[in-house]
């Protein structure tokens, strides 16, 4: 792999010098790329680094991280799983924070277990996260620093502590031991060789996890997890000097690491002739094949070279070319793969790869990869077009542009992220107006045809080639055999092929006049909004706000929906937003209007929902106009491809075949059973239903529902706005708009949940031994915000008993589902479900105990302490969500369509859900006495 990085990088390295608008020198490709000033980067005397960033965007907190240079791949074959297990020991008791009192403390400031507080194990990277942290005083943060400092190097890994955790990774591991990571594991020694990249599979086995020595964890954790191998990462809305000189005197007293390990760089060996693996498996859904041409990888020492940077840009050029020829390709009738993408990826450290993924149409994926690969042939002999280029050149630029426009908009996790990239992979660390000028640059006046294509020519070349496919079992008869797969990629060189032929479109989005429409009538609308009434009676509310610049977010709505559907045409009326989004608009098919729209930042999407239809919209600023163009058109030209119908059924049918006796397919079938029964509104979709879909019901109803019922709905625009400029854009664009004669309103569909206790169990064959159980309640409620804050509230302090208890006490499951919900339509109801998965010997057991804890809260209210922390969460994120345009968006369609002001005193609401309040809500739902349990058990299970 060093001959392919010589041929393919050095030269790019080492080529001539290019003007810059980032400096008034000269940028050579061996140039290190200017890091932005706004991060504070430095590393302390023990050898420990730190990226500190201020960030005002979300007022008043910060995201604190501790970044570890080490994962799985350190562990010895001995060690399988112990990185992982760490990364659960991290919130197990500390020096200065004893057994669980670091989450007790960190709830009781309004932050959340798994939300706020978590982590993360990778192959070649560990990371700890506290995110949202509210800076409400100067000792949080002293807190928040002293956290960082134990896990640094002062966990303290008390065997009982170690031992209650086996549990809860056991079943972890069970969870996760699915289709996916089966075949991932059997595809690891093909795609890295024998290497350690091949043995690790991140958890370990049970008998390991079950029977490991406390010591070796021990031991691995003071070998790898030292402060050379080591970065704090924090940005937020801090003063960065007096957040480093904390963070300096904090981490001062952890020492430097005395004859510290080396970490071993591991090389995946080279395979001249093709590897090729097929892997079948019981739950595999899909058949596929991920293929990969390896190369090594640009050393790390010049990841943040001019360079470096410009190969990747080269690279991802490439691939969004070959992913717009796929996406043309996928949608021609005939065409065997139902998707195949094209992606630059790290497999690790040294080796970097192209890797193409291919999904075929039913189980023919023999000749999916084989057309994907010719695609990929095909460009290796001919190159791309200039049309091609131009295409994604327009769109990277205009992308990069509204990156720099909304740069000040970023959260704090997004900049994290670049710290981290810096710190484990020293990739540029640019500023937004650095960063942008770079890639205009870059695009502007280096990237040209003749590169691009010589450099695709040498990255798909026949050495390093591994070819993994996967596939249901029962589609093993009919899967190619090794050797043939061996012989094609040689075998595919001599075939005859001709040069892809592009299609060229400089024909204009719109080119009809359209007679615009007047406002009538103009008044002062809710929450700073102004509200028009149109001529062809649609109203428009608009909101302008700084919350977001540069973007804008639309939403057309209009009462009715599926319920204004006869039911033997609803499953063909559901199916009304994937086909138009197929089929694309007006004078455009949805490849061609792709196109058009690949220099604009701009989204559409009309649907259709059970009491509404919408069509939603954004937008950066500049293309607002492109915005409501498409809406116009979405409304008065849509298009119905038959074919496109014809292909989207067909790829449900294959679904339905491949999924119905895996065990998620099998619980959603009997939870959706015993909920309603026989009710035909409700059934899942099966080849009879599939069978009767029919595209003319479709385009009709869309006629009604959109094209002769515009004047039933109402426009909300929420974000960077000019009155001024926008006004005449919507009156032409939404004024424009027929108003048609259909009167839309939603109806009653008679669907309901099933009254009373219903109890269900099935055993199914499974490959892994886990049982899956929902526990349902159900009933009447209006739907109030009280009411769904009452809800929340209820169903979060559920959560936290059931993580105690049945996570962290009975080690019986890695995490309990919770979900609390209300609807308004057709009647106020409530719906709390409880989700696990679970040792099938635990079931019973852990089902009394989900039973048991809403019986005692209401019976003696939840725990104060439960609930505080859960209401100082919600007061937490209201800050923050009260500048969201969503949260401005619903608070205008809850006004005006139910005459609802839910722009209230947030912490007078929240002072209104006591204790007692959620009482109330768990004796209700236990005096409704509808419930329905589901349990999904294994039969036979077989070991692989």
């Amino acid at each position: 792999m060093r001959t392919i990085l010589r041929q393919i990088i050095l030269g790019i390295f080492l080529s001539v010098a290019v003007s810059s608008v980032v400096s008034a020198q000269q940028l050579n490709m061996g140039d290190i790329l200017p890091q932005d000033t706004n991060v504070r980067v430095g590393k302390l005397d023990n050898g420990m680094g730190y990226y500190l960033r201020h960030n005002a965007k979300s007022t008043g907190l910060a995201d604190f991280y501790i970044v570890y240079d080490v994962g799985s791949v350190q562990e010895e074959d001995s060690q399988n799983g112990l990185a992982h297990f760490l990364e659960h020991m991290m919130f197990n008791g500390t020096k200065h924070f004893p057994d669980d009192s670091m989450i007790l403390w960190l709830e009781s400031i309004g932050m959340q277990f798994g939300t706020n507080l978590n982590a993360a194990t990778g192959m070649e990277m560990t990371y700890y996260q506290l995110t949202q942290v509210p800076l409400k005083r100067e000792s949080i943060v002293d807190s928040m620093l002293l956290i960082l400092h134990d896990w640094s190097g002062y966990l303290a890994l008390e065997d009982k502590k170690i031992d209650k955790e086996r549990g809860v990774i056991i079943e972890e591991l069970r969870q996760r031991n699915n289709a996916q990571f089966r075949v991932g594991n059997k595809a690891a020694i093909p795609v890295f060789g024998d290497t350690r990249y091949a043995h690790r599979n991140m958890l370990g086995t049970e008998e390991f996890l079950r029977t490991f020595d406390s010591q070796m964890l021990r031991d691995f954790y003071k070998c790898w997890y030292r402060p050379d191998l080591q970065a704090v990462v924090i940005v937020g809305d801090f003063d960065v000097n007096e957040m480093e000189a904390k963070l300096k005197k904090v981490m001062a007293d952890i020492p430097v690491a005395q004859n510290p390990k080396a970490k071993e760089v591991i090389r995946i060996p080279d395979n001249v002739a093709p590897v090729v693996t097929v892997i079948t498996d019981p739950e595999q859904q899909t058949c596929n094949a991920n293929f990969y041409i390896r190369r090594a990888a640009v050393p790390k020492e010049l990841n943040n070279r001019v360079g470096a940077t410009y190969m990747n840009m080269m690279i991802n050029i490439a691939a969004a070319m070959m992913n717009t020829r796929f996406g043309e390709l996928a949608q021609q009738e005939g065409c065997p793969f139902a998707s195949a993408h094209l992606q630059n990826v790290p497999l690790t450290n040294t080796c970097d790869a192209l890797e193409l993924q291919v999904v075929a149409r039913g189980d023919a994926i023999a000749e999916a990869f084989t057309s994907a690969y010719g695609e990929l042939e095909r460009v290796r002999r001919f190159g791309f077009t200039e049309e091609e280029l131009e295409q994604v050149r327009t769109g990277i630029l205009r992308g990069g542009k509204y990156a720099y426009e909304t740069a000040g908009d970023r959260e704090n996790g997004m900049l994290v992220w670049e710290c981290i990239n810096h710190y484990v992979k020293n990739t540029p660390l640019m500023s937004p107006q650095h960063k942008w000028a770079v890639t205009q640059l870059m695009l502007m006046k280096q990237v040209t045809l003749q590169e691009v294509n010589e450099l695709v020519r040498q990255l798909i070349s026949l050495a390093n080639n591994v070819l993994v496919i996967s596939a249901p079992e029962k589609a093993k008869r009919v899967l190619p055999e090794t050797e043939i797969l061996e012989n094609f990629f040689s075998w595919v060189r001599t075939v005859e092929m001709e040069p892809y032929q592009t299609e060229k479109i400089d024909r204009p989005l719109l080119s009809e006049e359209i007679i615009s429409g007047r406002i009538i009538k103009t008044k002062k609308g809710k929450y700073g909004s102004t509200v028009w009434m149109l001529e062809n009676g649609i109203r428009v509310v608009v909101l302008p706000t700084t919350d977001s610049p540069y973007q804008i977010v639309m939403n057309g709505q209009a009462s009715g929906g599926l319920s204004m559907i006869p039911t033997e045409d609803y499953y063909s009326v559901s199916m009304l937003a994937q086909v138009v989004s197929a089929s694309g608009v007006g004078d455009f098919t949805a490849e061609q209007l792709r196109k058009v729209l690949g220099s604009k930042v701009v989204n559409i999407q009309p649907t259709i929902n059970r009491f509404s239809t919408d069509i939603n919209g954004s937008a950066a600023k500049g293309d607002v106009e492109t915005m409501l163009q498409l809406t116009y058109l979405y409304f008065t030209r849509p298009n119905f491809d038959r074919g496109r119908l014809d292909m989207i059924i067909e790829a449900n049918r294959i679904n339905l075949e491949n999924s119905v006796n895996s065990p998620d397919f099998v619980m959603t079938q009997m939870v959706n059973k015993i909920t309603y029964g026989d009710q035909q509104r409700t059934r899942i979709p099966d080849e009879q239903i599939l069978a009767g879909i029919d595209c003319g019901k479709i385009s009709s109803w869309y006629r009604n529902l959109f094209t002769d019922a515009a004047g039933n709905y109402t426009f909300y625009f929420v974000g960077d706005i000019d009155m001024e400029t926008f006004k005449p854009l919507v009156e032409k664009y939404i004024g424009g708009l027929p108003a048609g004669k259909q009167q839309l309103g939603w109806k009653d569909d008679g669907v309901r949940v099933l009254p009373g206790v219903k109890e269900e169990r099935q055993e199914i064959r499974m490959e892994t031994a886990r049982s899956m159980v929902s526990i349902g309640y159900s009933g009447g409620m209006d739907y109030t915000q009280q009411n769904m804050m009452t809800m929340g509230m209820l169903s979060a302090c559920l959560q936290s008993r059931y993580n105690q208890i049945i996570r962290e006490e009975k080690g019986g499951s890695y995490g309990v589902s919770v979900n609390g919900t209300l609807s308004r339509q057709p009647i106020g109801t409530y719906d709390l479900k409880v989700t696990f998965q679970t040792n099938p010997d635990m079931v019973e057991e852990l089902v009394r105990v989900v039973k048991d804890e809403l019986f005692q809260i209401a019976d003696k209210g939840p725990d104060p302490e439960d609930l505080n922390k859960h209401l100082e969460y919600w007061r937490k994120m209201e800050t923050q969500n009260a500048r969201n345009v969503q949260t401005r968006l619903i608070l205008l369609q809850t006004y005006y369509t139910w005459g609802e002001d839910w722009d209230v005193d947030y912490n007078k609401l929240l002072n209104s859900i006591t204790v007692e309040k959620v009482q109330e809500l768990a004796r209700k739902i236990m005096a409704d006495g509808n419930l329905k349990e589901v349990v999904v058990n294994p039969t036979t299970m077989v070991t692989r």
